[in-house]
């Protein structure tokens, strides 16, 4: 079998400190021009030292773009794993020992590393979190034990099809533990969740099915209060956390997209009750929630149990703000509504600032209408971007 190698970069600190090195001598340079003027420094000599300012800032500039970039490389044959950054080293498992793979991310830092934190991801890209048997499992046995695993994070490159080819040949040996909810409309993004394993803990009650009979994907997700060690405990707290924020991801979608709003009002509208309910979840998980993990297995599995009921809020708010779409207002509200979403396309459509200021401008104003009459209660956030969008339009216009 044919090898397969993905290949994901990442500036280095040569990048780094080169480009701030850059931009301070600048700013020097700058300074430097106004300060030699002010004291009466003759033309020439602050000429030339202005002039040596940039060239420095320019010449270290170039020094840091002309350094080699930094990768994580992941490459898989018909037996064994290989992964690691490939400016230090490079570590290897048996492709009979893997045990779970997921896709995560994107990830918040670049941590290319193989030491104690195994993570080898890169800031803004996704990364396979692998899970590893320390040693290869005998036919017809089972690894149950959380200290007999090895956990590592790899980045890749979305889109990239040698990544494609990697995740089809590990799906061959092993399970994907990735769940998916598909959206109702076609151009709506698909939110993933990423599940992960965390050894032999007991399994939570059972919490029923979720609003309109849809199975509960968490309902076999172990609780933090019977992880078998805290290292579980933990990762099971960083996985609410990001449950956490692609709901916070999701909602913002339908504040800060005017479309959204006009078509499906009642989401974000506060007297509907699916959305309260919504509302009073998202403000006892953020309650909950810690800047980092608590410590505490009662405190952290509060916060795990209020993430779940507020992803259960969540699809039950956006479940029914979609199927009434305008339809729980009165025909020349809903008729109000339909103008204004033609508007709004017309105006996205338009490629005259003059003509999409109108366009918006109405939009703005039939959505105030409705809402100082009390018969739409969009949030803060939607009316600012309406108001954002009409401002860009202007501002972008013939003077």
């Amino acid at each position: 079998m044919v090898s397969i190698t993905c290949r994901t970069e990442y500036l280095t600190g040569r990048h780094h400190n080169s480009a701030a090195a850059a931009g301070l001598l600048t700013v020097t340079a700058l300074v430097a021009l106004v300060g030699l003027r002010v004291v009466g420094v003759g033309g020439m000599t602050t000429a030339a030292v202005v002039a040596g300012l940039l060239g420095c800032s320019m010449a270290i500039a170039a020094h840091g773009r002309l350094g080699r970039r930094g990768a994580v490389l992941l490459t898989v044959d018909d037996e064994t794993v290989y992964f690691g950054d490939e400016r230090r080293e490079l570590v290897s498992y048996p492709l009979e020992s893997l045990r779970s793979f997921a896709v995560g991310g994107p990830a918040d830092v670049t941590s290319a590393s193989t030491g104690r934190s195994h993570h080898l991801t890169v800031f803004g890209q996704k990364y396979l979190a692998l899970t590893f048997a320390r040693d290869v499992p005998k036919v017809g046995s089972h690894v149950d034990d959380d200290l007999d695993t090895d956990r590592w994070r790899v980045a890749i490159v979305e889109g990239d099809p040698a990544v494609t080819a990697i995740v089809d040949r590990l799906r061959a040996h092993a399970p994907e533990r990735v769940s998916t909810r598909k959206q109702a409309a076609a151009a709506d993004v698909a939110r993933s969740t990423v599940s992960v394993s965390v050894g032999s803990a007991p399994e939570p009650e059972d919490d029923g099915p979720l609003p309109g009979g849809e199975p509960d994907v968490d309902l076999r997700r172990p609780r933090i209060a019977d992880a078998g060690t805290e290292e579980a405990a933990r990762r099971l707290w960083e996985e609410s956390v990001r449950r956490h924020d692609e709901i916070l991801r999701a909602y913002a979608g339908y504040e800060l997209d005017s479309a959204m709003l006009l078509r499906y009002p009642a989401v974000t509208d506060v007297t509907v009750e699916q959305t309260q309910d919504f509302h009073h979840a998202l403000d006892e998980a953020g309650a909950l929630r810690t800047d980092a993990y608590p410590g505490d297995r009662g405190i952290a599995d509060a916060y795990q149990q209020s993430v779940r009921r507020l992803r259960r809020a969540w699809i039950a708010c956006e479940k029914h703000g979609r199927r009434v779409g305008t339809g729980y207002l009165d025909p020349a509200d809903r008729n109000s509504l339909d103008t204004a979403l033609k508007l709004y396309n017309h105006a996205a459509a338009s490629s005259t600032p003059t003509e999409q200021a109108s366009y918006y401008g109405r939009v703005r104003d039939i959505v105030s209408t409705m809402t100082d009459r009390g018969v739409l209660h969009p949030p803060q956030a939607a009316l600012s971007e309406l108001e954002n969008v009409t401002r860009r339009a202007l501002e972008a216009g013939p003077a």
